[in-house]
């Protein structure tokens, strides 16, 4: 009795159930329509293949990385487990992911290089689940306005907005005639990091990290990056002083579910946490792009990219052949079934997989082309095989959002936002630590 009871809590300790070739658990991040069309996913996939259970995990982002991380210290985590693409190299993936090369998986669906950043020594670590990129998002009623009386009016049409130079424009007319209105308004540290070495790459060609880890922009450049936010902010595109608005969130932000904060530069699998909390189910919201220094469209640079986010395997799996068809077929089933597709849509981002994306385009049940997720996803490819084209790569760094490394460059942007140090301030704080720290975290 004492050696089944060991048995039994052995295997919860693992993940796993008593049944455990047969059950698949499954944990993952998101928001609560994501929560509810995976339920409703997995319900259909245990509909059609009734000799396997599903073992559900949901959990909001805040804290889903620190909980994974000591999962697979103590051998707890899940079976599939939703992942950012940078977890496969600080959680050492090598060790604790599952091979995916050995799970049979058919990959030649994909772009070539699609899970090349996903690979650690020839391993697949991970099945890309889509891609993203940051762009810009700007609300339409922001841009067109007018008092009760009619006598001030802004109408800017957003799709006009092209180059930084007439955001700028816009947002000064903005700024003038509505007081407490803002082009942009408020962006958080995270984002006025890649804000700004969007702008430096699109006049040097560069990634942030170089090809041998190292910083690839002087202090000159970064210093010219913290004007340029200064010139946003004296010209009614961002607010003065973060210190002025101190919501973290920013899509509950009172600022901009109010519609006085004009736009947010986002990751475009992002958006709809933006778009749901506006009135009238954020239907004024337009995906831009990225603006850009000039009007020539053959140059449309500043694009970084990454994986959004992947499925990963525990090694866990790797004991057992039944175990593995098991979870081979519930990932094949939540990438490429039709039914769940549709069920599923666009909320983990736009799949590359090309037979999948067909499907979804061409789908009767919704019009998923007219999505914000797809319209970015669309600008987002576009643009990054531009610079391909013209020989830029901006594809993000996996140790760029290292949440040790990303204090770095992030801190002092934070305190210059707050106006506690100057542009040169700024500049000279990331200069003196990124390069070590870098090699720290990428050291281990």
């Amino acid at each position: 009795m004492i050696t089944i009871l060991i048995s039994a809590i052995a295997l919860v300790a693992c993940g796993g159930s008593a049944d455990d070739d047969a059950t698949i658990s499954f944990s993952w991040w998101g928001t609560s329509d994501r929560n509810i069309a995976t339920y409703r996913a997995i319900e259909l996939f245990e509909e059609k293949y009734p000799q396997y259970k599903v073992e559900p995990d949901q959990a909001p982002w805040s804290g889903y990385q620190t909980t994974l991380n000591n999962r697979l210290n103590r051998g707890t985590e899940m079976d599939v487990f939703q992942v950012n693409y940078n977890w496969i190299y600080s959680m050492y993936g090598e060790d604790y992911f599952m091979d995916l090369n050995d799970l049979g998986l058919d990959l030649t669906k994909y772009p070539t290089n699609e899970h090349t950043p996903l690979t650690v020594n020839g391993k697949v670590l991970g099945i890309s689940v889509s891609e993203t990129g940051y762009i810009f998002y700007l609300n339409q009623n922001v841009f067109r306005q007018s008092r009760d009386n009619g006598s001030v009016t802004v109408d800017i049409d957003v799709t006009s907005i092209k180059t930084w130079d007439d955001l700028m424009d816009a947002g000064m007319e903005i700024s003038t005639k509505f007081p407490g209105s803002y082009a942009i308004g408020r962006l958080d540290s995270q984002q006025i990091a890649m804000l700004m070495f969007t702008w430096l790459s699109q006049q040097t060609g560069k990634n942030v990290i170089s090809e041998t880890n190292t910083l690839n922009f002087s202090q000159a450049e970064l210093v010219e990056a913290f004007n340029f936010i200064s010139d946003l902010r004296n010209t009614g595109v961002l607010i003065p002083s973060n210190t002025t608005d101190t919501h973290n969130d920013g899509p509950t932000n009172p600022n901009w579910t109010s519609q006085r904060y004009g736009g947010v530069m986002t990751w475009n699998t992002a958006i709809s946490e933006y778009q749901n909390t506006l009135p009238n189910q954020g239907q004024s919201l337009v995906a831009v792009g990225m603006f850009q220094q000039s009007y020539d469209e053959d140059t449309n640079f500043g694009m970084y990219k990454k994986v959004s986010m992947a499925y990963a395997v525990s090694k866990r799996v790797e004991q057992s052949e039944a175990k593995k068809e098991a979870v081979r077929t519930f990932i094949e089933f939540m990438t490429t079934d039709p039914e769940a597709l549709e069920i599923l849509g666009v909320d983990r981002g736009v799949t590359n997989h090309s037979e999948a994306q067909e499907f979804l385009r061409t789908s009767t049940v919704k019009d998923f082309t007219q999505t914000l997720e797809w319209k970015g996803h669309t600008t987002v490819q576009s643009y990054f095989q531009t610079q391909i084209d013209n020989e830029i790569d901006l594809y993000i760094h996996p140790y760029y959002e290292h949440a040790t490394f990303r204090a770095i460059y992030e801190q002092p942007i934070e305190n210059f936002l707050l106006n506690r140090i100057t542009a040169q301030q700024a500049a000279q704080n990331i200069v003196n630590r990124f390069n070590t720290e870098l090699a720290k975290v990428i050291g281990g």
